[in-house]
């Protein structure tokens, strides 16, 4: 009887090449549920929330937001390096998710809270909630990025359970953009501040057990032995050595940027131009709601046979068309019905987009080690985050731009065939623009599969030899 003993290599291959279970794709996938139950909050209601209920102006509220884009400039980093250089029995990235949960569920509770003092104290309290807020998330948010190339080493696994992730962000921004409304009529039995506070407190407990169910659900495969512990000037240098990964931030701003001016137009779209009534309204966001889950199922089986970048390409190429095509479709509440189908086939394709995406962004900090050797995960995944809030930022200054244009006023009376075309180019000329972009830069994409299997590889082999 012989036996063939059991190298160095087959053990690192075995941990770090393991499929993975369902239970921990969904753990992965409700990491990022809970994160978009804070984005929408934020995204959706915060700002009508602070000058409707709170009573702050437009003025104040503008600073503010404006203002913590450039901590933000500051403070994303900073949580990179702090990723990068943690040290615990759970892992790198892990904890994170642990130590924050409970945090940032109090802090949202706080934001949307009206406490009763003088308007100067309400201002400090806006500012002071909102900012940490701000970097609770920034503190779940980055290590979640970067956790999912210490779980895997398998690209087919990361698309997988980029599938999954963002088919729960999906049932989390319905469940927000829903729920929140229907929690504040329930709970505030007129009070819409005390309705916000115990709605929003639901939610946000809710985002807790998600983190939660992510922390205990994931496993970190890849010893903190092999990531190494680097400078913040390695870091760095690893950063700007890294050509995909610079490319991945500008295709991350163009993306955000296509979601961004299709969300902030809805609302006019629905009510100006398709003459829409509030349950129509209701309708047309569920149709997107379930249009982005069908399509981050619908990717998984299709990256498995058609090379992911590719796949990412040629989506941006039929999305640029058929949001150019919607410019020239007709409009009115006669073609509502047209409308619903148009977001529904549209949103579906669109749904490819961040799996894909994120799935490319998780290669290219692959790839930047196997450049550098320098595993940077968190300090990329925190530049991507702030060239993502960059992007909230730009689109809202495009919205506001397009309406100063067209000289828009509020009132369907109001409404002119400028101010319609422009409400109009914002769901369709402005994002085939930001598609065809993403498509030129996915030219300049060398992550292909071929690639990527090498890179695995190469990866694995210098591992075992740190081992």
């Amino acid at each position: 009887m012989t036996s063939t003993p059991i190298s160095q290599t087959d053990i690192v291959t075995q941990r770090t090449d393991t499929k993975l279970s369902l239970r921990e794709k969904i753990g992965y996938g409700l990491g990022d549920a809970g994160g978009t139950v804070i984005t929408c909050l934020i995204m959706n209601f915060l700002t009508f929330f602070y000058t409707d209920v709170f009573g702050l102006t437009p003025a104040i509220v503008g600073t503010l937001f404006i203002g913590l884009r450039v901590f933000d400039a500051v403070s994303d980093p900073i949580m990179g390096v702090l990723a990068d250089r943690t040290q615990s029995r759970w892992g790198r990235f892990r904890p994170w998710q642990l130590w924050v949960a409970l945090p940032i569920g109090i802090i949202g509770v706080l934001t949307f809270t009206v406490p009763d003092v003088s308007m100067t104290m309400k201002i400090a309290w806006a500012f002071g909630t909102y900012l940490m807020l701000s970097v609770g998330y920034t503190a779940i948010n980055v290590p979640y990025c970067a956790l999912i190339n210490t779980m895997t080493t398998r690209h087919d696994e990361v698309i997988s359970c980029q599938s999954w992730r963002f088919i729960l962000c999906g049932v989390a921004g319905f469940l927000v953009s829903v729920g929140l409304p229907w929690l504040v009529a329930e709970l505030g039995h007129g009070n819409a501040a005390k309705g916000y506070q115990l709605g929003v407190g639901l939610l946000c407990g809710i985002a807790v057990v998600m983190f939660l169910c992510c922390f205990f659900w994931v496993r970190e495969r890849v010893p903190l032995a092999l990531m190494g512990k680097f400078s913040l000037r390695e870091h760095l240098a690893g950063l700007r050595k890294n050509d995909q990964l610079l490319l991945m931030l500008v295709m991350s701003f163009l993306l955000i940027n296509v979601f961004n001016l299709r969300g902030g137009g809805y609302m006019y779209f629905i009510t100006y131009v398709l003459h829409g009534s509030a349950a129509f309204a209701s309708l047309f966001f569920t149709m997107v709601t379930l249009a982005s889950i069908l399509g981050a199922v619908l990717v998984n089986p299709l990256a498995r046979r058609i090379d992911t970048v590719k796949l990412y390409y040629y989506t941006n190429l039929v999305l640029a068309a058929c949001a150019a095509g919607m410019w020239f479709l007709p409009t009115g509440s006669q073609w509502q019905t047209l409308w619903l189908g148009i977001i529904l086939s549209n949103g579906i394709i669109l749904g490819f987009t961040l799996p894909l995406h994120f799935s490319i962004m998780a290669f290219a900090d692959d790839y930047g080690e196997w450049k550098t050797r320098v595993r940077s995960s968190g300090m990329n995944f925190a530049f991507n985050l702030f060239f993502i809030k960059l992007a909230w930022a730009a689109s809202a200054g495009i919205i506001s731009l397009v309406f100063i244009f067209v000289a828009y006023k509020p009132g369907m009376e109001n409404q002119t065939t400028a101010s319609l075309q422009g409400i109009t180019a914002l769901e369709s000329l402005l994002p085939a623009a930001f598609h065809l972009l993403l498509a030129l830069a996915l030219r300049k994409c060398r992550l292909n599969n071929p690639m990527m299997a090498t890179i695995a590889t190469d990866l694995r082999q210098r591992h075992v030899h740190t081992s």
